[in-house]
């Protein structure tokens, strides 16, 4: 089961890689965003005994591979940490000296790897050699390396997250996620680790669930640093899902103002293969347009009796303001549709803000029918 999510996980990562390679431009986010996925596929890639054992130089010493898939993990992080500094406006001498950190840890762990010289173990390599002089070291500054980086991953990302643009901020918050996976991987491996080292290795192999935590940062990550891309898609997705939810709303409105009146329509209700936008822009504009059209049939004795009915009925806020718009509109409606103005002169246009006149003439839809007026007293003209 660890193997098939490994697997799993290097193929997404992969994925991962090939999605962003082949939409990446030429600028130093862009290019640490495409190392980093490269760097973090190539770990987990590289760790695989059906590979590594083909290629000479790890068939002939195994533990080596570890020290590659350490240092891969670490290049990676630090170009996720470039990554989030060139997104936050971070200034070069922070670039600089967060590079400088990244190159004295990886120094130190080549050097204690050295020094340590594990055996052919790379299966079980904390539980095998733990114990040995050096390795807890080794290991404790690569994990000490990782933790610090995902630190400042996280603290930049969250700081930043509430000011960036959505799928940024999704971005951000996927990375912040991965970052806190990446601890309780340090946290774990740690501690087993330093348990081994004073004896009292932990009874469950550290290699699964290692395998796990990383593979499940990882999977965050890739998400993370691809979610511009497909974040701004499903972002468009759900504005046009949007639009349509609106337009439907709309739509009996906006085909009664056509029955009365369809010299004022450009694009019929009902015309095909016109795009969503243009079909609400077309609705929102035809309707404004026709309610000033009408402004010579408005009642403003319905519109005060549909008010009293509804706050009667216990309709209040914008539904009482949608009920009253509704039946005065019916009524206007009715009165073109039968040619008899009012003579009550122009009645007064509310100022125009499109996105609140869109929420209220939806509210307005919901409530419109035709015979909105067939409830009200029979003396009330319209």
């Amino acid at each position: 089961m660890v193997r098939i999510f490994h697997l799993v996980v290097i193929a997404f990562a992969w994925i991962g890689v090939v999605y962003k390679l082949s939409r990446m431009r030429r600028t130093f986010g862009q290019i640490s965003l495409g190392l980093a996925l490269v760097f973090f596929a190539t770990a987990l890639t590289v760790g695989l005994p059906p590979l590594y054992q083909r290629i000479p130089v790890f068939a002939a010493e195994p533990s080596l591979v570890r020290l590659v898939q350490h240092s891969t993990v670490v290049l990676a992080v630090f170009c996720v940490q470039m990554l989030v500094v060139d997104l936050t406006g971070r200034t070069r001498g922070k670039v600089w000296s967060r590079a400088v950190i990244a190159a004295v840890f990886l120094v130190t762990m080549v050097g204690l790897f050295i020094y340590a010289a594990p055996g052919d173990d790379a299966e079980d390599f904390v539980r095998a050699y733990a114990s040995w002089p050096f390795v807890t070291e080794y290991l404790l500054t690569f994990l000490g390396c990782i933790a610090v980086a995902l630190a400042d991953i996280s603290g930049l990302s969250l700081r930043f997250s509430g000011a960036a643009e959505k799928p940024l901020r999704l971005g951000l918050r996927l990375w912040a996620t991965a970052s806190f996976m990446g601890f309780a991987f340090a946290v774990h491996k740690a501690g087993f680790a330093l348990a081994t080292r004073l004896g009292s290795t932990p009874p469950w192999q550290e290699g699964p669930v290692s395998t796990a935590l990383s593979g499940l940062t990882l999977v965050f990550l890739v998400a993370g640093l691809t979610a511009y891309s497909w974040g701004s898609k499903i972002s468009e997705v759900r504005h046009r899902w949007r639009q349509r939810r609106t337009y439907r709303a709309l739509l009996p409105l906006w085909r009664e103002f056509y029955t009365v009146m369809p010299d004022l329509v450009l694009v019929p209700p009902d015309a095909r293969g016109v795009p969503i936008d243009v079909r609400l822009y077309r609705c929102v504009i035809e309707i404004l347009d026709g309610r000033l059209a009408l402004r010579a049939y408005w009642d403003d004795e319905v519109a005060r009796t549909a008010r009293r009915q509804a706050i009667a009925d216990g309709v209040t806020g914008d539904d009482l303001e949608a009920k009253v718009e509704a039946a005065a509109l019916a009524a206007a409606l009715d009165a073109r549709r039968r040619g008899q103005p009012t003579g009550q002169g122009p009645r007064e246009t509310p100022d125009l803000d499109v996105t609140e006149e869109i929420h209220r003439l939806v509210r307005v839809a919901r409530v419109f029918s035709p015979r909105a007026t067939a409830a009200l007293p029979a003396d009330v003209p319209g």
